[in-house]
């Protein structure tokens, strides 16, 4: 008899830990245009407030489904939502844009572009060919950029 009040009292607990945030989710649509379609399973009327940020500016919806056209489809994305009048999710994931359709990017901490760390100082013709000096009038290769010498001496 003790066993059964304390699982109950587990259940209890469990289900009460519970909050309205773990009855909604959203998926994302498959085509280029960004649409986000809020998914709400709990008995409660929510509306999804969405904000969207790109490389370059944000934008915000609230309505269950939204559409951004506006989005660069070269971005990775940062998706939020939270939930009207609940205010309580706050739920934020990144998407990018591959092979025809947004794909959502769970656990990402940051993102920084890798630095390119080699430099050689050498340079290289068109061709791959290393130069022990650096033609002049020519374009030639040099720690991964590409130049071109007009200096001509005499």
């Amino acid at each position: 008899m003790n066993k059964l009040i304390v699982v109950i009292l587990l259940c209890f607990n469990y289900i009460s830990a519970q909050t309205i945030c773990d009855s909604v989710s959203y998926t994302v649509s498959n085509s280029s245009t960004l649409t986000l379609i809020g998914d709400n399973y709990s008995s409660s009327e929510l509306i999804f407030m969405w904000g969207v940020c790109d490389a370059t500016a944000c934008y915000s919806a609230d309505t269950d489904t939204a559409y951004f056209p506006q989005v660069n489809i070269f971005d990775t994305v940062k998706v939020c939502y939270n939930l009207a009048p609940v205010w309580t999710c706050n739920t934020c994931a990144y998407v990018i844009f591959v092979n025809g359709s947004w794909i959502v990017i769970n656990n990402v901490t940051s993102i920084h572009e890798i630095a390119n760390k080699y430099d050689s100082g050498k340079a290289y013709d068109l061709l791959g060919r290393e130069h022990k000096y650096i033609p002049k009038g020519k374009m030639y290769i040099k720690n991964n950029r590409l130049y071109i010498n007009n200096f001509l001496t005499h």
